[in-house]
Parts: structure tokens; C-alpha cells; sequence
């Protein structure tokens, strides 16, 4: 009888060792179904509340975009216009403003309850450009932005063939045309152009006074710029060119000739007005300095 209770205690006791272990086993089911009910709720609650109207897209705030404003509304209401921000995809929308001519990056964000928020930072439109049957505006990074506008009337025109220029929302691959830009793109520092192209002088700019401005390419254009002002600046009389394509030894051409330049050869150029600034690509930039120069700076 002592044997049977002693072993009825060590089956019990056995028993009441594997017990817990076989309880969390059993917990583990129960806690993925748990899991399973809470996302399957999350994920009908956000449907609810999307459906609701609560938080659908009323308002489109644009900041920076100027000009452009209007277009950029017009084109996030047609693609997200009445639609819950919870479901809008600020990344697509991005994507679609980047493709506008005019827009060169923007930011998209969400601003609850009902408002998307536009950050755009503008193309810089800095030059003119022939089709062949128009003008168009180029911005700084070679893309082109539409026609020209009251605005823009007064960019220099830029030499080009018409089959370097793309339809509007394109960019300028042509090397030469791109380093016309470089000149149109950089601060003037007082200087207003005209024209922008190449003659036998290389890449030359011709302000809307007459004065050539000899680059010869758009390297260090930036340096070129400085020095051609300072040049200016030391000008006794009127000047008809100055070349910086060694801005380390810069020369020029006076109206008025000094004892270094008494014997040299006027230079002539054919003037670029409006009735034939469409022709620019051709035009010759002038004289060489070679025929008469005046060195500057040593």
C-alpha cells in the first residue's frame, strides 16, 4: 500500500513539472490570433477614417513657386484633389510637380486635417533661345521653361541652332550652347548683355551698349566677369572690347586711341539689333585683339 501512494506522489509530481510548460505552449496560438485581430482592426479603422472625409485634401499651400503658383495648385488638386491625405503619396506627387518646365524641386508634405503643403524652388531663367520659328526661355540648368513673357523679354539671346533647342520640360545637351548659359548664368556685375555666342574670338558676350566682352570659353567664367569690370571701372573713355580669356592679363579697345594703339586698325563689327539678333549664331564678335589692344595690369 506504501509503495502505491509513493508511486501516485511521483506521477502527480511529474505531472505538475511539465504542466506549465505545456500551458505557454498552448498560449502561443491564442497570442497570434490576438496579433492577427489587432492589425486586421488597425487596418479597418484606417479605412474607416479614410473613407470618412475627416481629413481629405481641401487646401494646397504653395510656398516659393512664384509665377508658377497656379500651375503647381492646379496640377497637385487635379491628381490628389478630394482624396484622404492618409492616402496621398507625398513622393508622387513630388514626381509629378518635378516634371513641370518651371519647377526645378519641391517638397510635399502633410499638413492635417485638410491641408498639403508645396515648398517649390523655381528654375532661374537666364537667357533666350531661337527655334527657328520663336524664342524660347532656357533657365540656368540648360532646361527649357516656354515661351518668352513679358518678364523674361529683356535675357540675353543665346546662339544656337534650332535642333539644340528641346521642347519645352527638355535640357540642352550642346556643349557650346551650355557654356553660352555659363556666361548668361553668372552675375553680371553691372554688366548687361544683349547677346551671347561665339565669333572669331571665341564665346563673346555683347552688352546692349556695343561693348564686346571676349571670354574666349566659359571657364573660370566667374573671375572673367570680375576682372572685366575692373577693367571698366578704370576705362578713361568709351571702350569697344575687352578680352578676359586670360583674365591674369586682361586687354581692351578704346573709342579713343593712346600712343600704344595710335597706328592700329579700327576694328569693325556688324551691330546685333533686334531685326537680327534671331541670327546671332553667325555673328562675328569683331576684331581680334591682336589689332589693337591696350594691356592692363601688366
Amino acid at each position: 500500500m506504501e509503495d502505491e501512494r509513493h508511486r501516485m506522489e511521483a506521477v502527480l509530481g511529474g505531472m505538475r513539472g511539465r504542466v506549465p510548460g505545456l500551458s505557454r505552449l498552448a498560449l502561443l496560438p491564442l497570442a497570434a490570433l490576438a496579433l492577427v485581430c489587432c492589425v486586421g482592426l488597425g487596418v479597418l479603422g484606417f479605412r474607416l477614417v479614410a473613407a470618412s472625409g475627416a481629413f481629405d485634401v481641401e487646401q494646397v499651400e504653395v510656398a516659393g513657386g512664384g509665377p508658377s503658383s497656379q500651375l503647381v495648385r492646379a496640377a497637385v488638386l487635379k491628381q490628389v484633389g478630394g482624396q484622404s491625405l492618409l492616402r496621398v503619396d507625398p513622393g508622387a506627387v513630388a514626381a509629378t510637380l518635378a516634371a513641370l518646365p518651371r519647377v526645378r524641386s519641391v517638397a510635399v508634405d502633410r499638413s492635417f486635417p485638410n491641408t498639403l503643403s508645396i515648398t517649390v524652388v523655381p528654375e532661374r531663367a537666364v537667357a533666350i533661345a531661337p527655334t527657328g520659328d520663336g524664342r524660347v526661355v532656357v533657365a540656368a540648368s540648360g532646361r527649357i521653361l516656354g515661351d518668352v513673357t513679358r518678364g523674361t523679354m529683356t535675357l540675353p539671346v543665346i546662339a544656337a541652332a534650332p535642333s539644340d533647342i528641346p521642347g519645352p520640360g527638355g535640357y540642352i545637351t550642346a556643349a557650346a550652347v551650355r557654356q553660352e548659359l555659363a556666361v548668361a548664368a553668372a552675375p553680371r556685375r553691372g554688366l548687361s548683355f544683349q547677346a551671347i555666342g561665339y565669333g572669331a574670338d571665341g564665346l563673346t558676350g555683347r552688352t546692349r551698349n556695343g561693348l564686346d566682352i571676349r571670354f574666349g570659353d566659359s571657364a573660370d567664367v566667374g573671375v572673367k566677369l570680375k576682372v572685366a569690370g575692373s577693367v571698366l571701372r578704370r576705362a578713361s573713355s568709351g571702350v569697344q572690347y575687352v578680352d578676359v580669356s586670360v583674365p591674369a592679363a586682361p586687354v581692351m579697345r578704346q573709342d579713343t586711341p593712346d600712343a600704344l594703339t595710335a597706328n592700329a586698325p579700327v576694328p569693325t563689327a556688324p551691330a546685333v539689333s533686334a531685326a537680327t539678333v534671331d541670327d546671332v549664331g553667325s555673328w562675328s564678335a569683331g576684331a581680334s585683339p591682336a589689332e589693337s589692344i591696350r594691356t592692363l595690369f601688366g
